[in-house]
């Protein structure tokens, strides 16, 4: 698959970092957590690898289905 470049790229990346770093210290699979948040496994992965530009209302499920704010989801500097 081609990586996609997106203007703001570099905070796609960190984004999709920290979701699954959160994912994986909870101990949820890929399968396991998308279906938490509502989404498709294959979408969960394209996000956490900085492969698409998530909408609010995705990222909103993404918080919720780890259990945090927004802001939470989005503090880069932890």
């Amino acid at each position: 698959m081609t990586n996609v470049q997106y203007k703001d790229q570099e905070y796609l990346i960190l984004l999709g970092k920290r979701i699954e770093d959160i994912r994986i210290k909870s101990g949820k699979s890929y399968e396991d957590f998308a279906i938490r948040c509502g989404l498709d496994r294959r979408q969960l992965r394209r996000i956490e690898k900085a492969e698409t530009n998530s909408s609010i209302s995705i990222l909103k499920k993404i918080a919720d289905g780890l259990n945090l704010t927004m802001s939470e989801l989005l503090n880069f500097e932890d």
